[in-house]
């Protein structure tokens, strides 16, 4: 639908219609007393709550002219991570489930968009969970990783940066603990490509390799 000048994509359900009324007219509001994730001139991420339920919430910032005349005939990078995360979880790759896409045209100029998402409760990134682990667990997690990787790119999936800030995980080792974000540079193909994919694999190893020397 088109609302306050906002084409509008979310899941058919009353959470999300909810959540919806609560960021119209104007999502920026919702900043003001949100936790910011990631301040930026391209993005803006932060955790906001709504109704007493907390979600994160990311701006696509219009960068100027030549932004929005790039963008008069391509998708938003708001709607491409809205299309991206429903792809994974079609295939059974853990992300957080997004509830909505709002994209701002002018003239069909693009102007801001913004995609909002579940939060995932007391999850921290790889990187920051690493030091607390035994070494036994700090196999679990590669490992566990390293299934759901293989199992991304077997369907057709690719991350394009794959580094350890990007992989959220929870308290234990377990596959469903993890969560793959910033889906920004993801892609579906159609077929496994392995020069690809192992682009994935190469960023994943290198902090890896940072966090445990060389010797890994």
């Amino acid at each position: 639908e088109k609302r306050h000048g906002f084409l509008i994509l979310g899941q058919h359900s009353l959470t999300a219609q909810g959540v919806l009324e609560a960021l119209l007219p104007d999502p920026d509001r919702l900043f003001r007393e949100a936790r910011i994730l990631k301040p930026g001139s391209r993005t803006h991420a932060g955790v906001v709550e709504i109704a007493g339920v907390k979600y994160v919430l990311k701006r696509y910032n219009c960068r100027g002219w030549f932004y929005r005349l790039a963008n008069v005939l391509r998708r938003s990078r708001a709607l491409h991570a809205w299309l991206v995360n429903w792809h994974f979880l079609a295939r059974g790759v853990p992300v957080p489930v997004p509830l909505l896409c709002l994209e701002e045209r002018r003239w069909r100029l693009l102007q801001r968009s913004y995609v909002l998402m579940e939060f995932v409760e007391e999850a921290l990134t790889l990187r920051e969970r690493w030091a607390g682990l035994t070494e036994k667990e700090k196999f679990e997690f590669v490992e566990s990783c390293g299934e759901m990787i293989g199992r991304m790119h077997r369907t057709g999936m690719l991350h394009g940066d794959l580094k350890w800030d990007n992989i959220l995980v929870g308290g234990t080792s377990s596959r469903d603990a993890a969560r793959l974000v910033d889906l920004d540079g993801s892609v579906a193909l159609r077929r496994f490509n392995l020069k690809r994919a192992r682009k994935d694999y190469d960023r994943f190893l290198k902090d890896l390799c940072k966090h445990e020397g060389d010797g890994v």
